[in-house]
């Protein structure tokens, strides 16, 4: 096997605490932001969810963990390991919390997946979640048993790919959609000039060929920046994130820390055990902490509206994993006690209602 290179995270979380930013706040709001396609709005409204959450009075809502905050079919995808061969799991842990009602994920998941181009039946999450709760775990659809398949000689040709798509010259492409610097408004500057310096402590050797920024308009994240630096090392190039970290949406039901204190127990139970390929940490700057990622081309991706029936293969498969992720947690027992099909039904609707009244 290839050796993978990407050797930049020398610890899953790392940094010290992050300082206030006068130009950008970490506070996000729970006012709902309208969108033009109801799933890209719950996908923008996950701080609303929580706070409305937080509103409702039911004993399901007791049992409480390790949730993931933001459960849908498009923040859950293969990621490839520094040692080799991928695994499904989670890849935002921006709204993720260790004190929150498990229940919660289940409910913003099956709402979620009633918006969304893949829906099925609320009585099939429901039976698909509480069988991962008991320890049953379903078999993997055939798209997810097809992404997992490929060598990690095919991942890395894969990634060779995707950076002839997004580069041009050891500049950024068009394609890449990253406006330079110098076209950023003065408050995302300022950010940048505050941060880079220990952006870059956290790259050493590398030889920096371009950088940029791009905000999303809509969908998670959306409002924030994003800092790309295409870099090099021994004639390979790769294409880091730094995305700053605000509030998670579960802090809007309980307290959940910053992103270096609240990442962790998120990581240790929805991420790979393993270490991946490219870094994956927190790195805390005196402009707040920012998530460093490699931007990775993975197999599984939904973002474009995939194949129909394989959307809602996965979308059934994530219920019953996100049942095993919380079986594992000491309160598990206390939520199937309670948890009861026509109470979770008329939660998931009434959202799903007020979801399209606050949008249109």
């Amino acid at each position: 096997m290839k050796t993978l290179i990407l050797t930049l995270a020398l610890g899953l979380f790392s940094g010290t605490p992050a300082f206030a930013s006068d130009s950008i706040s970490a506070d996000q709001s729970s006012e709902w932001q309208r969108e033009d396609h109801l799933f890209d709005a719950f996908r923008s409204n996950a701080p609303h969810f929580w706070n409305w959450l937080k509103s409702q009075h039911s004993l399901v809502l007791n049992p409480s963990g390790v949730v993931v905050g933001d459960p849908h079919i498009l923040n859950f995808s293969d990621v490839q390991l520094a040692t080799q061969g991928r695994e499904f799991a989670l890849i935002d842990l921006d709204d993720g919390g260790a004190n929150a009602p498990l229940a919660g994920d289940l409910i913003r998941y099956a709402a979620g997946n009633q918006v969304s181009p893949y829906q099925i039946s609320l009585n099939k999450i429901f039976d698909a979640y509480v069988q991962g709760l008991k320890g049953l775990q379903m078999s993997e659809p055939q798209v997810l048993s097809d992404a997992l398949s490929y060598s990690d000689a095919d991942y890395l040709e894969r990634q060779s790919q995707y950076m002839d798509k997004m580069t041009k010259q050891n500049r950024f492409s068009a394609k890449a959609d990253v406006k330079p610097l110098s076209h950023a408004p003065a408050s995302v500057q300022e950010l940048f000039n505050q941060a880079r310096g220990y952006f870059e402590a956290s790259m050493p050797g590398y030889q920096i060929l371009d950088t940029g920024y791009k905000i999303k308009k809509s969908g998670g994240s959306s409002g924030l920046p994003r800092y790309w630096y295409l870099i090099q090392r021994n004639q390979t190039r790769y294409i880091m994130e730094f995305k700053l970290e605000v509030d998670a949406a579960t802090s809007f039901y309980s307290y959940q820390g910053t992103p270096v204190e609240r990442f962790p127990p998120v990581a240790e139970i929805y991420r790979p055990a393993g270490t991946v390929y490219g870094p994956y940490k927190i790195v805390a700057t005196p402009a707040g902490q920012f998530l460093m990622r490699a931007r990775l081309k993975p197999y599984l991706d939904f973002e474009d509206e995939g194949n129909i029936e394989d959307g809602r293969q996965m979308s059934l498969y994530i219920a019953n994993r996100l049942g095993l992720w919380h079986g594992q947690q000491t309160q598990s027992g206390d939520l199937l006690k309670v948890l009861r099909y026509p109470e979770f039904e008329q939660l998931v609707i009434t959202y799903v209602r007020l979801m399209k009244k606050e949008n249109y």
